[in-house]
C-alpha cells in the first residue's frame, strides 16, 4: 500500500497558471456609470457598492431582446448584469447582459416644450424625459410616433436612469382602437356597448380605465351619452373586450383636412 501510495503521489502533476487562475463566473447587477471602449473597461454601480471590470477579448454582449450586441451598445443609465472572474482581484466580465427596467402605468401628461411625460402609477406620478430616440411602439409590434401616444393611454415604459434621470427610450402602447356609438351603458354591470358602420362591440370597464372629459381625465361612467361618438382603447382577453381609455373622437386640424380643388 504504502509502495502504491507513492506511485500515485509521484504521478499527480501540478495544475496550470490557468486552472490557477480560472474561476467559476460570478453576477454582478448594477447600473452603468460610464464605458471606455477603447480602454475596454466598463464601471456599474450596484445597490451598496460600484465595481470596475475589465471586458475580456471575448466577452459577449447580449441586448434587451436577446440578441447579440458590442461594447458600443452599452451606454450609462442602463441596468446590466456581469458574468466575470475574480482573477486576484482583477474582475474580468465574460458576459454583459442589458436588463430592462420598466413602468407600467397610465399616460398623465405629455409636455413637448419640455420634451417630458408623466406617467401615473398606482401611488405615485413618475415625470420622464422623452428624448428624439425614444421607440414607439404599437399592437402587433408596429412602429409608431409620439402622437400616437395620448393622456389615459396604459402603457409599458422601458426606461434608463442618467445622471439619475428618468429617460424613456421605449413607450408601448399595444391596446386595440375601436371607435363607435353608444348604443347601452350599464351602470351596475359597468359595460358600454357601441356600434360602427359593420360592428357592435361590449365592452367591460377595467378598474383603472379612464374617460377623458373636457381634456381632463377624470370622467365617470355617468358622464356618457347614448349616441355619443367615441374612441375606446381595449385589450381582447379571451374574447372579453376590456376598455382602459374612452375618450371622444378627436377633431381634425386644418394641417389634417384634404383641401378640395374647386373646378372654375
Amino acid at each position: 500500500m504504502a509502495v502504491c501510495v507513492s506511485a500515485l503521489t509521484l504521478t499527480t502533476f501540478p495544475l496550470s497558471a490557468a486552472e490557477q487562475t480560472t474561476k467559476p463566473d460570478k453576477t454582478y447587477t448594477g447600473t452603468v456609470t460610464s464605458v471606455n471602449p477603447n480602454e475596454r473597461m466598463l464601471h456599474v454601480r450596484g445597490l451598496m457598492t460600484s465595481k470596475d471590470f475589465n471586458l475580456g477579448d471575448a466577452c459577449a454582449f447580449v441586448l434587451m431582446d436577446n440578441s447579440s450586441g458590442a461594447i458600443n451598445d452599452l451606454r450609462p443609465g442602463e441596468k446590466i448584469t456581469v458574468n466575470y472572474q475574480d482573477a486576484h482581484g482583477v474582475l474580468v466580465a465574460d458576459r454583459v447582459q442589458q436588463e430592462p427596467m420598466s413602468y407600467e402605468g397610465t399616460v398623465k401628461n405629455i409636455d413637448p416644450s419640455t420634451h417630458t411625460m408623466t406617467l401615473h402609477l398606482r401611488a405615485e406620478d413618475k415625470t420622464l424625459m422623452l428624448p428624439a430616440d425614444c421607440k414607439i411602439v404599437l399592437r402587433n409590434e408596429r412602429s409608431g410616433a409620439l402622437a400616437d401616444i395620448q393622456p389615459g393611454n396604459h402603457v409599458t415604459v422601458t426606461y434608463e436612469t442618467p445622471d439619475n434621470q428618468l429617460v424613456a427610450r421605449q413607450i408601448a402602447q399595444t391596446s386595440e382602437k375601436f371607435t363607435g356609438t353608444v348604443t347601452a351603458i350599464d351602470l351596475n354591470q359597468k359595460t358600454v356597448k357601441a356600434k360602427a358602420t359593420f360592428e357592435t362591440k361590449k365592452f367591460n370597464l377595467a378598474d383603472n380605465c379612464v374617460i377623458v372629459l373636457n381634456g381632463k381625465l377624470d370622467g365617470q361612467l355617468t358622464d356618457l351619452k347614448l349616441n355619443e361618438k367615441l374612441v375606446f382603447n381595449y385589450d381582447e382577453v379571451n374574447g372579453v373586450s376590456i376598455v382602459n381609455r374612452i375618450a371622444p373622437v378627436p377633431e381634425k386640424t386644418e394641417t389634417e383636412m384634404v383641401s378640395i380643388p374647386v373646378s372654375p
